[in-house]
């Protein structure tokens, strides 16, 4: 019968659809596992934090993808590991030192520079890139505190060792050179950390968070990715309400 000479090829399709579907629950166990770790290091502002930020950035994404016609398939795809990927943008930090990671006042130049290699150590832990979600991880990692000017960092370096390629560069990337999830999960973080407490600093008030990241507009911002997040504010709003801080 036709069906008993294809049963070793469905036989065979299903074992690897199995397969797959065992590796991806795998993969969301460690990467949850990863993000209760660097929760560990700073409770109050990592665990919510990264919730939000996750969330988000899902939503910046949606309606960037829904206003280039991005068939639904492909975004409920993306927004599922987008997501965690999110979520997983400070990993860096637990390679911060506790008096740098939780002091409680500005960081000195010297504090700063140290703080600002989070973002290549959170790429050195992802490793290398062995699947679309571990290379949207480590972009994200490395390129969340890049600017839309080219001001931000950490540029053109050796992710093993932090180094710049080349000396003379110290710009960072540049618009579009930066890779998108970078530019979404960019807002979301400054969104959150402006309008939340901070060890450093108190909540600003929602008009001062907007009025900040609409001058950065064209700036440190995508400024098409600026448009949207204020189109879709009352979602924003609603995440906060939803992953409120840790009381003391």
């Amino acid at each position: 019968m036709i069906t008993d000479m294809y049963e070793p090829f469905v036989m065979h399709f299903a074992s690897s659809a199995t397969l797959a579907l065992q590796r991806a629950r795998m993969t969301r166990t460690l990467l949850l596992r990863m993000i209760r770790m660097a929760g560990l290091r700073d409770p109050k502002e990592t665990g919510a934090h990264v919730n939000r930020v996750g969330a988000y950035s899902v939503e910046l994404y949606e309606a960037w993808a829904k206003a280039r016609s991005i068939p639904e398939e492909e975004i409920t795809r993306v927004k599922d590991i987008f997501r965690m990927v999110a979520m997983l943008h400070d990993i860096g930090k637990v390679a911060i030192p506790d008096n740098i990671l939780k002091k409680a006042g500005q960081l000195n130049e010297e504090e700063f520079q140290i703080m600002k290699t989070h973002t290549w150590q959170g790429a050195r832990i992802m490793g290398e890139s062995e699947s679309p979600m571990d290379s949207m991880a480590i972009e994200v990692a490395l390129r969340h505190h890049e600017h839309w000017d080219g001001t931000g960092y950490p540029g053109r370096i050796d992710v093993e060792t932090g180094r710049r390629l080349d000396e003379n560069d110290t710009s960072g990337l540049k618009g579009e050179e930066i890779p998108i999830f970078a530019r979404i999960v960019s807002i979301a973080d400054v969104y959150d950390a402006l309008i939340s407490t901070r060890v450093y600093k108190k909540a600003w008030k929602e008009e001062e968070v907007i009025g900040a990241i609409l001058e950065q507009k064209g700036r440190q911002f995508d400024p098409e990715l600026v448009d949207l997040f204020m189109e879709i504010l009352p979602t924003i709003k609603h995440v906060q309400e939803k992953y409120p801080d840790q009381e003391e």
